[in-house]
């Protein structure tokens, strides 16, 4: 059917274009949008090996977006985990995982506050800290949550 065409188009790409992560992170889309997520899985093994570590970030980045966006958040948020586990400064990280966070937020805020809370600890410098700080302040507002408003300003006031 038309899935495995496309895979045979995609394979054919990444034999051609092994070192661009824009080929597999295309794979990886159209994998994770139709449901094929242990081949998405898999598929993101192969790319990690194929490209050079300083693109591995990003691209395991993306297919987190990817678990979150096509319905397995919890898989999301352990690759997020992941990567912050070896890489706790990268602000471009944190921020994608706390978009990623908010846009389900209906379904349990907590999270999303839990995260903000992780990422407010950290000791980042005070320009990286005042983005979280603003970030978490929007939310506490967009959610009309004062208690937590108070809060975020109370721990903002704490950390200077």
């Amino acid at each position: 059917g038309d899935a495995t065409l496309a895979d045979a188009a995609h394979e054919a790409a990444v034999k051609k274009f092994r070192r661009l992560p824009e080929v597999w992170g295309a794979w990886l889309n159209a994998l994770m949008a139709r449901g094929a997520h242990e081949e998405g899985r898999k598929t993101l093994q192969r790319a990690v090996d194929a490209l050079p570590q300083a693109q591995h970030v990003e691209l395991i980045s993306k297919f987190a977006q990817l678990e979150f966006r096509h319905g397995a958040p919890e898989r999301g948020r352990t690759v997020f985990d992941g990567i912050l586990s070896n890489y706790p400064k990268r602000v471009d990280v944190w921020s994608v995982y706390l978009d990623m966070e908010i846009r389900i937020a209906e379904a349990d805020p907590q999270v999303a506050r839990r995260l903000f809370e992780r990422v407010t600890a950290l000791r980042l410098s005070s320009k990286k800290m005042k983005f979280f700080f603003k970030r978490y302040l929007a939310y506490a507002r967009a959610a009309a949550d004062d208690e937590l408003v108070e809060h975020v300003k109370e721990k903002a006031r704490a950390w200077v």
